[in-house]
């Protein structure tokens, strides 16, 4: 059975129906809950504003959120809203490229074969064949074409006599793309070979954009937006280099931009003179399951339950109390509320239940539990000890305002899912889970809080 038209009438049917992925466009209609009442804020709202009522078509986002706050939903939910009006070409990082050695120049080799994927799919967008031969003589450089050679198989010179069209230009860049990926020794050549020339890329990658926008009046569309996924699952380093060394090369791209961003650059120092070259930032914040004072949020808990609900049959659960300690201890987080469902699921199916009860809760939680406590270590690099980071979320759990200091450690704890931020921008807390640990190793008194 698909994702798409299944929801759970048994435990074995769990495990597909909460895989972690974002609702696609053809499942809204089945799987997308609101959930900007349990957030706060309802930003996607405000991002379709800002691009239909653009005066220019240069906007350029920065889009941040926790790892399984619901981000590419949120996303896909945007494109289904401003589809009418823009062409929106969406791809993900993790999927196009390697995530770990990501080189900033990557980016632009990625958006010039999604762009010529989308003119070779749509004989509505005609390219000056002007501009073909311009990105030729680019392609066909002493430095390119070593690189063609050398990494991925192809030999310009013979596949230019042949005639040089759309499809070639789409396999090219693909190939590009797939080499840099695969190829280590290779981001090495992009900073000698490629990061030089860089410019002409860039400049080849407009002329390619103003020729897609000069023609959208054939398709009935008005604009361009590009949405580059997943760039906030970088780590800390990789996204100071993308987003403050390299940040005036990714804003050159002549059209509108949505770059997911890592949450915990938003609180570094340096995060001032990285917004001032986007037009705005969006923080997508976790669906909120208790207010500051820790008392209950009555409207989050009702959205998880309802996105719970797409997907499975509730009588699944024993007892009508498992669901909800689950949201509660999950802080919101769909990524890990979802793991639990599984994870529950799999423990009543090894011990041949048809339902999840109590003590498939338990195991489930004590597994997270466990990994977020190996993910609380010493970091050498940083100087920082086991105990600084446990003091830190002892501090910010205990706090009553509930806006940690941007410390080096602070940004390490948002980085791993250890604290959570809530409201967009308001406050943020130590994650439900990471406070148990708290309270077992005897930073926090038991009676604080109990999440189960």
């Amino acid at each position: 059975m698909g994702k798409q038209n299944m929801t759970a009438k048994s435990l074995d049917d769990v495990y597909e129906c909460f895989k972690n992925e974002p609702v696609k466009i053809n499942e809204l209609e089945t799987f997308y809950v609101d959930a900007d009442k349990g957030r706060g804020k309802p930003i996607k709202k405000k991002l379709e504003r800002r691009l239909k009522r653009a005066k220019d078509d240069n906007l350029r986002f920065l889009f941040a959120g926790h790892k399984g706050c619901g981000k590419s939903t949120e996303l896909v939910r945007l494109q289904d809203a401003i589809n009418d009006d823009f062409v929106v070409i969406n791809f993900s990082v993790v999927k196009e490229l390697d995530i770990v050695n990501i080189n900033y120049i990557e980016i632009f080799i990625a958006v010039m074969e999604q762009l010529f994927n989308f003119v070779d799919e749509t004989p509505k967008i005609e390219i000056d064949p002007e501009y073909l031969e311009n990105i030729l003589n680019w392609v066909k450089t002493r430095e390119i074409e070593e690189i063609s050679q050398n990494y991925m198989g192809m030999d310009i010179e013979t596949q230019a006599k042949a005639g040089v069209e759309i499809p070639f230009f789409a396999t090219f860049f693909a190939k590009f793309r797939a080499a840099a990926k695969s190829s280590s020794s290779f981001k090495e050549v992009l900073k000698t070979k490629i990061e030089p020339k860089l410019s002409t890329l860039i400049f080849n990658c407009n002329q390619l954009i103003a020729e897609i926008k000069n023609n959208l009046h054939h398709i009935q569309k008005k604009g361009l937006v590009l949405v580059i996924e997943d760039l906030d699952k970088v780590d800390i380093d990789k996204g100071m280099d993308m987003f403050y060394n390299h940040s005036t090369q990714l804003t050159q791209l002549h059209c509108h931009c949505i770059y997911t961003f890592p949450i915990a650059l938003r609180y570094n120092t340096l995060f001032t003179p990285i917004k001032v070259n986007y037009t705005d930032t969006f923080v997508l914040p976790m669906i909120k399951v208790r207010e500051k004072n820790g008392d209950r949020f009555d409207a989050g808990v009702t959205t998880l339950t309802s996105i719970v609900e797409k997907r499975m049959d509730l009588s699944l659960f024993e007892n009508k109390e498992i669901l909800p300690k689950m949201i509660q201890i999950s802080g919101g987080c769909m990524w890990d509320l979802f793991r639990l469902i599984k994870d529950a699921a799999d423990n009543a199916l090894d011990y041949d239940r048809e339902k999840i009860s109590d003590d498939d809760y338990r195991i489930a939680v004590t597994g997270m539990q466990a990994d977020y406590m190996a993910q609380i270590a010493e970091n050498p690099e940083k100087g920082i000890k086991v105990e600084d980071y446990y003091q830190e979320l002892a501090k910010c759990a205990l706090a009553a305002d509930k806006k940690p200091k941007s410390t080096d450690i602070m940004l390490d704890l948002r980085n791993n899912l250890s604290v959570l931020n809530y409201n967009g921008e308001d406050w943020s807390d130590v994650h439900p889970i990471v406070k148990e640990i708290l309270r077992e190793k005897g930073y926090l008194a038991s009676e604080t809080e109990p999440t189960r």
